[in-house]
């Protein structure tokens, strides 16, 4: 009983957390128009700005590492269930711990190369070469960050199929009926 609680307090944090992530992506992604269209605006009038297109690349950066860890949790991302939704509950959820341990891989693969990347580039302190000169660490570590997330989210949903195949109570999270 006392496993169970624990693992339904890690649910809910991590179910916050990248519900936290889900609302920075989106104010992030709300900040991306206004700046654009203010770009283009001054770029038409004859004074473009020397900044501007650098931090629209940057919040895109925090955008998309920021979105995935919510995309995922809502299971927003693409996915091919045309076969696996024709079999049975049990094989569906089975398949999907398959898949979802591969991404668990993938995704530790980010977060230990992208911590790589930012200590690289904090130990030998290189630096962006535009007109926002700066460390180049400062625009990797979302990458990280992202990742982090990502591998807790995907963690959070194994550990949750594994438990549904294990005392089959209720449905299984997120599993399409058959049509």
């Amino acid at each position: 009983m006392r496993l169970l609680n624990v693992l339904d307090r890690f649910y809910r944090s991590i179910d916050r957390l990248s519900y936290l992530c889900g609302i920075v992506a989106a104010i992030l992604l709300f900040l991306l128009g206004p700046l654009a269209f203010y770009e283009v605006v001054v770029r038409k009038m004859g004074s473009p700005t020397t900044w501007i297109f650098h931090i629209l690349c940057y919040i895109q950066i925090f955008l998309i590492w920021f979105g995935l860890a919510y995309g995922q949790k809502v299971r927003g991302h693409v996915s091919v269930d045309l076969v696996t939704r024709l079999l049975p509950l049990k094989t569906q959820v089975i398949t999907r711990i398959v898949s979802t341990f591969l991404c668990l891989v993938i995704s530790a693969i980010l977060c230990w190369q992208g911590w790589r990347l930012v200590h690289r580039s904090y130990t030998i302190k290189l630096m962006t070469v535009e007109e926002i000169h700066h460390p180049v660490y400062w625009i990797q570590i979302p990458v990280v960050i992202g990742a982090v997330f990502l591998f807790l989210v995907f963690l959070r949903q194994l550990i949750s199929d594994i438990q549904w195949l294990i005392t089959r109570e209720g449905e299984p999270e997120d599993i399409q009926p058959k049509e």
